[in-house]
């Protein structure tokens, strides 16, 4: 476990797996490219990574019915892994970000902290929106979509 008041962590070696056709998600791995210290407990982001995974699985799961694993639908790897891995990774990292920064911003109550938590405001905002784009980029829609009324 790690030293909590500076933010150190130590391998947890915890892997969130869910349905077989999505690919597993590395708690240390999201940890990492996500920038989210000790402050929040492994127990903690694994329960907000596992709701997320909830909540982008059940945006993709028209995929379901067009393949057998969400691999298939690859177009190119990267590094040695196909591309939806990397989307659905983007998809379940930034709605994590958004919970964490949305949920962590309001321990510090001073004039900084205030400020800290109105800049998150468009952090926020934008992992939101980055999600939305993995999820579309799965489902092989544009980013923008305008409806007439």
């Amino acid at each position: 476990m790690g030293f909590v008041a500076n933010g150190n962590t130590t391998p947890s070696q915890i892997i969130i797996k869910s349905d077989p056709f999505y690919p597993s998600i590395d708690l240390d791995h999201i940890r990492k490219i996500v920038r989210i210290d000790g402050v929040v407990t492994n127990d903690r982001l694994k329960q907000v990574i596992i709701e997320e995974v909830i909540d982008v699985n059940r945006l993709l799961i028209s995929l379901q019915t067009q393949v057998e694993k969400l691999s298939d639908l690859s177009k190119t790897m990267i590094d040695d892994l196909p591309d939806t891995d990397y989307l659905y990774l983007s998809a379940v990292a930034n709605g994590l970000a958004a919970k964490i920064n949305e949920n962590y911003r309001n321990y510090d109550s001073s004039n900084t902290g205030v400020k800290k938590a109105e800049q998150a405001e468009c952090t926020v905002d934008d992992y939101r929106r980055n999600k939305q784009w993995a999820i579309q980029q799965l489902k092989g829609e544009n980013h923008t979509v305008v409806e007439l009324i």
